[in-house]
This record gives structure tokens, sequence and C-alpha cells, in this order.
């Protein structure tokens, strides 16, 4: 137990002290020099209902810059011109170009690796992209989220310290990293919420509670029809097919009386009932959210799935809603502990229109069918049960 908890205790400390590591001075460094052949990402956050934009600038030494914008249902890519005066980056669009968040824009650079945006009210921060540290920093996200479950599962106090008093105790920290975004906040708390529900069924009584269980199924069923809804917002037919998909996927959810503590040493809160298929049904259309709607984080979102995925199936069957909520929390909080990190790592995926209607197709198919799979067996019995009557 010693020797987790130190673990932690490093993890998280790194985590704390990476920002002053990123945030290199300029001092002797030409700023023109830090964009000529390099690619530079940011993700800026959307009005309401709209998700996030993700955009990615592949600067020339021969002042031309490739941007890449990925939002909602659009996917776009165009060649403008870039320049740099005094601590300003300065970026030019053609006649008749689409993106134009950047003409005008106030983009002051304030280190070797980082420059702020405003425009019209959105800001968001540029970071230069390292390809070698993004892959580094998703595979060490992975393993680190792993580890951390084994932790949250195997010892209770641990686990009370990182999601009774940690989520109160880091508060001030959290908020001087200036993320601003409500629902970001909503998110955090929510999910660590679950996790405190979790601990408390199976470490106390209220595990032998009704209510206790309906919530605990309760939580999943209301992300994901948070999720819908952000889904139909959006109205492409990607995101409308993934939404039906996300109804299949609630409707389906059955058996969540059975939720309960394993008479085991580790005392998970297993739910019997869940299938593997309605675990990878979830998965992708999970995946096809984030992928849809908040472009830039589905690497990380893939991670943080798999993560959870992969323990509650190959090491501990019955798990995988307290590991979704275990590692899904973690996630958020070491977001918040360090967006510079989180931000400056993300690992940009393929996106056009025949990729997302496929995501989005998929995904109905999977749900579509184990909506079959649930209701279709439900009504043969009930057709059965006719017969014998009769």
């Amino acid at each position: 137990m010693k020797s987790f908890f130190k673990l932690f205790c490093a993890w998280l400390l790194a985590l704390v002290l990476a920002p002053a590591v990123l945030a290199n001075d300029l001092d002797g460094v030409s700023i023109g020099d830090q964009f000529a052949g390099q690619i530079w990402q940011g993700t800026m956050d959307g009005d309401p209902g709209q998700g996030s934009i993700f955009f990615r600038l592949e600067f020339a030494p021969d002042h031309q810059v490739t941007i890449t914008k990925q939002s909602g249902g659009h996917n776009q890519v165009e060649v403008k011109q870039w320049q740099v005066d005094g601590d300003r980056l300065v970026i030019s669009s053609s006649p008749g170009q689409q993106i134009d968040n950047f003409d005008n824009a106030e983009m002051t650079v304030v280190s070797a690796d980082r420059f702020h945006y405003a425009k019209e009210g959105k800001k968001f921060i540029g970071h230069k992209w390292i390809e070698a540290r993004a892959y580094g920093h998703v595979l060490l996200v992975l393993i680190g989220l792993m580890v951390m479950n084994e932790v949250c599962r195997r010892y209770k106090w641990p686990t009370v310290i990182i999601f009774f008093v940690l989520p109160i105790v880091l508060i001030p920290l959290w908020a001087s990293y200036g993320v601003s975004y409500w629902f970001k906040w909503v998110k955090l708390y929510s999910v660590v919420g679950a996790c405190v529900l979790f601990t408390l069924i199976r470490y106390t009584k209220v595990g032998e509670m009704k209510w206790a269980k309906f919530c605990a199924a309760g939580f999943l069923a209301l992300n994901i029809s948070e999720a819908v809804l952000q889904d139909f917002s959006m109205g492409y037919t990607a995101n409308v097919l993934n939404a039906i998909g996300g109804i299949f996927s609630i409707i389906t959810l059955t058996g969540w009386a059975q939720i309960q503590a394993a008479k085991t040493k580790e005392k998970d809160m297993i739910w019997p009932a869940m299938t593997t298929f309605w675990i990878i049904a979830y998965d992708v259309w999970n995946f096809a959210f984030v992928y849809l709607n908040f472009p830039g984080s589905a690497t990380a979102q893939f991670m943080v799935l798999t993560a959870a995925t992969i323990p509650s199936l190959l090491i501990t069957k019955g798990t995988w809603l307290q590991a979704r909520a275990f590692t899904l929390a973690l996630s958020f909080m070491y977001y918040f502990t360090n967006p510079a990190m989180y931000e400056s790592n993300v690992v940009m995926l393929p996106r056009n229109d025949e990729l997302m209607l496929a995501v989005g197709l998929l995904s109905f198919v999977l749900n579509s069918i184990l909506f079959y799979q649930v209701f279709g067996a439900k009504w043969r019995n009930y057709r059965l049960r006719q017969e014998m009557a009769s």
C-alpha cells in the first residue's frame, strides 16, 4: 500500500510542477525561429451546445501556415500567411477564405512554446507540438490511469484521499489555471460525486440500499443523456445516428438492482448484468460522441475508455462501471491539475465527412444490434408465456 501511495504522490507532484517546466522563456531566442518549420496546436471552447474547435497550425519557413480547423460537422484546411511583429503573431487570410478566426486576432507570444489567443471574447492557448512527446504522453496516460484504477480498487484510504479530499483541497490550484468553461467544472464534480457514491457502496451499508444502486445506474444514464442531447443539438447526420445509438445504450441498461459490493478482499462494486457487448457498444458510442463534438479530445478519450475496459474485461469482470468512473474522474483531475500538459500533447486524428459518418453509423449499428438482442429476447419470452397461458 505504501508503494502505491508513494507512486500516486509522485505522479501528482509531477503534474503540479509540469506547467513550470513547459513555460520556457524567450531569452536569446528569435520568436520567428519558434514558428518556422514547427507545428502548433490549440483547442477553443465553442458556444454552449457546440462542442469545441481544434486548430492545428503548420508553419513553413516561407511564412506560409497551413491551418486545420476541426469543429462540429466541419473540417477545413487553408493556407495563409504568417509573420511576427514584436511579441505578436499575425496570421492573414486571402480573399474568399473561410477560416477567419485568426484575422485581426490578438496573439501574444508569452514563451518559447506558448501563445495567447483572444478575439471577440474567445480565448485559447496555442502550444508548440512535439510528436514524440505527444505520443509518449498518450501512452503514459493510459498506463497511469490503469495503475491508479488498480490502486483505487485495492485500497480504501488512497481512494478516500483521491476522491473525497483532493477535489476540495485542490480547488485553489485548479481555479488558478483559468479553466473557465462551466461545463468542464460540472463534468468534473459530477463524476467525482459518482466515485464518492461508488466508494460508499463498497465500504458502507449504503451498498445495501436500492436508492444507491439506482443512483449508480442513473449516473451512467444521465451521463449518456447529456451527450445524446448534445448530438441532437448539432443536427448533423453522423451526430443524429450516434444520438439514437446513445438512446439504445440507455434503454438496454438492465439489472441495476444487482449492483453490489463483491464479497472479496477488494470489495469491488460490480454490476453482474452488464455484458461485454454492451461495454463495447458503449465505448464505440462514447468515442464517436467525443470524435464528433470535441475533436481535440478524441485520442485522450480513447485512452480513458481503454483504461477502464481492459481491466474490467480481462482482470476483474463486472467492475466496468466502477473503473469507468475512476478513470474518467482521474483524467478530469489530471486535466484540471495541468491543462497545459494535457493540451500541448493532443494527438490529432484523421477527420473528414466520410470518417465522421462511418463512426456515427458504426455506433448506431452496434447499439441497434444490442437493442435487438435485449428486447428481442424479452419479446420472444413474452410471446412464449402468452402461448403457454392460452
